[in-house]
């Protein structure tokens, strides 16, 4: 039997995060996906995006739900469609073309500087082996990028006549200037996040952090 969904809200939802949010009349969820997808490997478990959305519109004082997600033009039937589940959801869906950054094949592309001191010349060798087959073969690795730090910072600014406190899904301290503008308003911030993927600059502004972990009443799928 599936539980309702505000039934789960009051009695797995930590205490705090339903009071902080009880508070507020009018709040505003903006969520950086790929950020999120990141918080995945410290979770040990991944989540489903339509199932954050219902839970966030359980609460009647959310009254927008935002999702930023590139659309991936190499594989756009399939991305498409991932896009109209957040759609279906409720939610409102910022997109763009992701864009295919190509990279080095080089020491740097798997291993920070200071990293490879600590090897010895032998396996420092063998690093340079593995680099010099990749390339002989031509083997191309490319890193998709869809940045939404803009459209996020001007979303915020654009709903905050509309709000009383938003909650940001993510991490990025680029997204320190337009909250540091939200606080001077009189906004109340809360930070959505999980241990080492918040920046310090975030947790200083904040009025709440939730733990996404402790949040998240959807299915889980572990890995």
């Amino acid at each position: 039997m599936d539980i309702p969904r505000d039934v789960l809200n009051k009695f797995i939802v930590r205490q705090d995060y339903l009071e902080w949010i009880s508070k507020e009349t009018s709040i505003f969820a903006y969520l950086d996906l790929t950020n999120m997808f990141h918080w995945q490997d410290v979770l040990g478990w991944k989540f489903r995006i339509e199932d954050i959305v219902e839970q966030l519109f359980n609460f009647p004082n959310i009254k927008e739900v935002k999702v930023y997600y590139g659309l991936n033009e190499r594989d756009e039937k399939n991305s498409e469609a991932f896009h109209n589940r957040i759609r279906t959801a409720g939610a409102i869906l910022r997109t763009k073309p992701m864009k295919f950054i190509p990279k080095n094949i080089d020491e740097g592309l798997f291993f920070q500087r200071r990293t490879l001191t600590l090897f010895d010349e032998g396996v420092r060798k063998k690093i340079q082996e593995l680099m010099s087959e990749l390339n002989k073969f031509g083997t191309i690795i490319e890193e998709p990028k869809c940045n939404f730090d803009v459209e996020i910072a001007m979303d915020m600014l654009d709903d905050a006549e509309k709000a009383t406190a938003i909650i940001l899904f993510s991490g990025d301290s680029d997204l320190l200037k337009p909250i540091e503008r939200l606080k001077v308003k009189g906004k109340k911030i809360g930070i959505a996040g999980v241990r080492g993927k918040v920046a310090g600059e975030l947790h200083g502004i904040k009025d709440k952090y939730i733990d996404f972990g402790k949040f998240y009443t959807g299915k889980r799928f572990y890995v």
